[in-house]
């Protein structure tokens, strides 16, 4: 796994609407983040560049949509070419099949990554939150929709990108 030092790649995975673009533009562009409802349901996924700092290195972010029916599909180019993952969760929710086996690929595999449990404003279901803590995993309750956690969430991801690809 990796990419040139010149750029970074973290990938977003999740299912449908638990917010990935919406914590992408929360972090990365820093807008849609005043409580108002972001367009779009996304179907397919998508790549964008980003600067993480003002004169940061160019990043490039890419959303993968996964659902339980689908099976894991290590060898799309999203993960090969990643260097990062960040699985965003619905904070309502409780994990899926597909969930969890991402989360066990990554720890067997010392792939880095975090875990953002969106839309903490709409309550959080303490399953969820008992099995990431099974799982022995660092995640954050966030909500893109009241701002509330992203820039805790934002400083661990900066801290834990690769050594070589850190922005200064």
């Amino acid at each position: 796994m990796g990419t040139s030092v010149s750029s970074l790649h973290i990938t977003f995975v999740g299912r449908t609407n638990v917010g990935k673009s919406r914590l992408v533009d929360c972090i990365f562009h820093q807008k849609n983040c005043d409580g108002k409802e972001f367009p779009g349901n996304e179907t397919e996924s998508k790549t964008e560049s980003v600067r993480i700092l003002p004169n940061g290195e160019i990043t490039i972010v890419s959303t993968v949509i996964v659902d339980d029916k689908a099976e894991l599909d290590l060898t799309n180019k999203a993960f090969f070419n990643s260097d990062f993952f960040i699985l965003v969760l619905d904070a309502r929710e409780e994990l899926f099949n597909i969930e969890t086996n991402l989360i066990s690929y990554f720890q067997n595999n010392q792939v880095p990554f975090l875990i953002a449990v969106n839309k903490i404003e709409f309550g959080t279901n303490p399953h969820l939150l008992a099995e990431l803590d099974a799982l022995e995993v660092t995640y954050f309750e966030v909500s893109c929709k009241e701002n509330a956690g992203l820039e805790s969430f934002r400083k661990k991801l900066i801290h834990l990108l690769p050594d070589e690809k850190k922005i200064n």
